[in-house]
């Protein structure tokens, strides 16, 4: 009985040590693919450094060519308009369709221009100013007639309340004196009715 059981125990561990190894082996297998992969973007990742390295050095080196050639063409148009300033001016104005003046005559024409917008505030202070005063006029008058138009309404149904209150104190007299005239007439009745009955009364004692 001992034999068998330990036999048991001895396939049971094996079995247990084989999916142990098993899981070892899938568990390597999957770490050296992953290191495989991590390699891989690595070198990418180096690659890509490198590329961009060569393509930082290649814009420097574009800048620098341009700097240097802007700087040439700066001496060359510095040379050019020394040696020939005014010819040089002159046609760069004419290709933009412009004109030199001297600056006396710059000053003239901005003091003109000055004198005319100046001129030109005055009078547009002047036409509003006119402007105003027209429609302040034309305000106030309004006004004025809509107040006597609220006067004369105002009147008029002050004319007619008073009119309304007149007759409705009349009829508040009307139905006192009716009411005072119901209260007359049954009082009247009651009295001819205690009458009636007490004639009714004296009749039949005497019958008796």
């Amino acid at each position: 009985m001992a034999k068998t059981t330990a036999k048991k125990a001895s396939q049971s561990t094996e079995i247990v040590l084989g999916q142990a190894a098993q899981q070892i082996a899938k568990g390597v297998s999957e770490l050296k693919s992953a290191s495989e992969t991590i390699a891989q973007l690595v070198q990418a990742s180096e690659d890509l450094s490198l590329q961009v390295a060569n393509k930082e050095t290649a814009i420097a080196d574009l800048d620098i060519q341009f700097t240097e050639k802007a700087r040439q063409k700066e001496v060359e148009l510095e040379l050019n308009f020394k040696a020939n300033s005014e010819r040089v001016v002159n046609e760069f104005l004419a290709a933009n369709g412009k004109t030199s003046i001297s600056k006396a005559d710059l000053a003239n024409i901005q003091k003109e221009l000055a004198d005319t917008k100046a001129n030109a505030d005055a009078e547009t202070k002047k036409a509003v100013a006119a402007a105003t005063a027209s429609l302040k006029a034309q305000y106030e008058s309004e006004i004025k007639l809509m107040q006597s138009e609220n006067k004369a309404v105002g009147a008029e149904n002050t004319a007619k309340l008073n009119a309304l209150v007149d007759k409705n104190t009349l009829l508040e007299s009307q139905v006192t004196k009716l009411y005072q005239q119901l209260d007359a007439e049954r009082a009247a009745s009651i009295e001819r009715a205690k009458a009636g009955s007490v004639g009714s009364i004296n009749v039949s004692g005497a019958g008796k």
